[in-house]
């Protein structure tokens, strides 16, 4: 490469399963130049590679594994990677980000992406020992979950190796299975496990001892230095997160009368708690633990010694876990939201969408529409712990009412029926997170736009908070702002919390992404940016992710909330009496924000133009989905 100097290997792996074969090959530098890294590359080669008829489940289907480019440095808290392709979930472009370990030992091997086609024949995993690597058979790791296959290749390879693998679920296809890495960090959402399931691809073992290279080390240091001193200085990323994780949430989002109970029936549970952060380091948390070089300690490592569950140990749970299997199903038995957090890691399911599932069918028995006989016999009452570890079971090996679930909210209504659509809450297929957007509704205006379907992570700063007030045209111009800013770590491949959520002013924020990030970025690569360049950077990665989709047929049609957070009056708490009625004053608002067609949501020839995007324009042109 010409231009960079130092902050890539230079290498992507490039594995044909239908083939049986893997190459390497140089990293485009242009691409590295426009998109830095992480969902970057993943977003634009979706685009490049994904056509609009593809299955997600077929050998078609493309998935790329992308760190970011400070991913496997000195810099704080650079474990992240992020996964890609069509998602078997939505239908749409799908991601997942995860932290740990294994992202960083990837790029210490020496590589900056994977790409992985087509379908093999029998189970395979991926070996990868810095510059040797093959493909060997996995068919004794086929049906072991992932703490089991975890075990079994570190015993073939060695313990040193880092290894991300599908489990059962994602095997059986089941559309919500994601990819785990180091046994307990979960690229859960779109259901992406699936996909390589439908490949046979069982999991990629690394073994890395290189670095990763960097123009102008010393400064590189320099900047990491500050970076660690002010995330442990901050009361947010040094005190919050280490004493509690993201478990401190749960009481803030019941603070606002937003926490996700029942299915989004309410927003506040009578056992919060029992099941808040709290409650957790009183009773089951052993010891905090960290990600990749995190000075923030934000994972939790906990154990259940006495009763029921006992013998249940767990990375986990984070706080979206926590009502996932708690507040969401009306359950307040903490261990047994542990029991669910270990199963859905070890069987590789989405905590998110899985409880969520979960608390669908409980919502549909509450009012009648699936009977007893229907969910094969099991009393899905609020708050039966016992019913909800069965689903979790069904669900992963798709038998019974489990099948059906493991297809996604969507299609599950549609197949039950009976007005069971009206229960399932979901933006374009995918359920969202535990903050109901009844509570503070600009923030949540994000579910409605997000392009991964109702997703919290496209836009998740404090600065997007207290917008409610606004003009539509001021509040959707901050909160396009946000977005870009917290797509910056996405690409540099370091983690959003202390990043640019937990701080304890939005200036302290703008510091950081603005300033010493892009200082990071030209001290590793010999490319001098500024925080401007990077925000550009993010306005490109968000208009390529809308024109993928709008290349599928969405548009402004599909920019909505479900009718549980436009019809329903929140019954209780302090956001009692609000609806979220104010979706159609925020929509032309925002694609004005992104120079997108007011009427379709689409970006427009002179949007993309401005951004070095002609070449999607002529493509959306020739297919007819912009005008000629």
């Amino acid at each position: 490469m010409e231009r960079l100097k130092g902050g890539y290997s230079g290498v992507v792996l490039w594995l044909d399963l239908t083939e049986g074969v893997v190459r390497k090959e140089a990293l485009d530098e242009s691409l590295a130049l426009n998109y830095i890294g992480g969902r970057g590359f993943t977003s634009r080669l979706q685009y490049d590679l994904i056509g609009p008829v593809v299955d997600p489940l077929g050998p078609d289907n493309v998935l790329i594994i992308a760190p970011g480019v400070l991913t496997g440095t000195v810099a704080p808290s650079s474990g992240r990677f992020t996964i890609g392709g069509r998602s078997p979930l939505t239908g749409i472009l799908g991601d997942a980000n995860s932290g740990g370990m294994w992202g960083a030992v990837l790029r210490r091997a020496g590589y900056d992406m994977i790409v992985v086609r087509g379908q093999s024949r029998q189970p395979v995993y991926l070996w990868i020992d810095n510059d040797r690597v093959e493909l060997r058979d996995a068919r004794h790791l086929w049906g072991k979950d992932t703490h089991e296959a975890e075990r079994l290749i570190q015993e073939e390879m060695g313990k040193t190796c880092s290894v991300a693998c599908i489990g059962q679920a994602g095997e059986n296809l089941v559309k919500l299975a994601g990819f785990i890495a180091d046994g307990e960090h979960a690229a859960a959402r779109t259901g992406l496990g699936a996909v390589l399931g439908s490949k046979r691809l069982k999991a990629i073992a690394v073994r890395g001892t290189k670095g990763v290279p960097l123009y102008d080390p010393a400064r590189f240091k320099e900047l990491s230095d500050e970076l660690t001193e002010l995330l442990k200085q901050d009361k947010r990323s040094g005190v919050e997160l280490p004493t509690y994780g993201t478990t401190a949430l749960l009481r803030h989002h019941m603070a606002l009368g937003g926490l996700n109970t029942r299915n989004f029936q309410s927003g506040v549970f009578g056992g919060a708690d029992q099941i808040d952060g709290d409650a957790l380091n009183e009773r089951y948390l052993v010891r905090p633990t960290a990600c990749f070089r995190c000075p923030c300690k934000c994972d939790r490592y906990s154990e259940v010694r006495d009763g029921e569950f006992a013998g249940v140990a767990v990375g986990g749970p984070e706080y979206s876990t926590l009502v996932a299997f708690g507040s969401a199903v009306g359950n307040s038995n903490l261990a047994a939201i542990l029991k669910a957090n270990d199963m859905c890691n070890r069987y590789g399911l989405d905590t998110i969408e899985t409880g969520n599932l979960i608390a669908f069918a409980m919502e549909l028995y509450q009012r009648g529409i699936l009977t007893r006989e229907q969910a094969d016999g099991l009393d899905l009452t609020w708050g039966n712990y016992h019913a909800v570890l069965e689903m979790i079971d069904r669900i992963a090996f798709r038998q019974g009412l489990g099948d059906l679930l493991a297809e996604g909210v969507a299609h599950a209504a549609q197949e039950i029926g009976h007005g069971a659509e009206r229960y399932a809450v979901h933006v374009k297929g995918m359920t969202p997170p535990p903050l109901d957007p009844r509570s503070v509704k600009v923030y949540n205006f994000r579910y409605a736009v997000a392009s991964r379907g109702a997703d919290h992570l496209r836009i998740s700063a404090p600065g997007a908070y207290g917008l409610d007030a606004l003009p539509p045209d001021e509040a959707a111009a901050k909160l396009k702002l946000w977005e870009s800013i917290v797509t910056i770590p996405d690409l540099m491949g370091v983690c959003k919390f202390p990043y640019s959520y937990y701080a304890e002013t939005p200036d302290l924020t703008l510091r950081k992404m603005l300033h010493i990030v892009p200082d990071l970025y030209s001290a590793a690569t010999g490319l001098e940016v500024t925080g401007d360049d990077l925000l550009r950077v993010a306005e490109r990665v968000a208009n390529v992710e809308r024109a993928h989709n709008a290349r599928l047929g969405v548009g402004a049609k599909d920019d909505t909330l479900p009718p549980r957070f436009t019809e329903d009056v929140m019954p209780e708490g302090p956001a009692k009496g609000r609806v979220y009625d104010i979706l159609d004053d925020l929509k032309p608002a925002w694609y004005r924000a992104h120079g997108w067609d007011v009427e379709t949501g689409l970006p427009t020839r002179a949007t993309l133009e401005s951004l070095g995007l002609a070449d999607i324009a002529d493509d959306l042109e020739r297919r007819g989905v912009l005008p000629a």
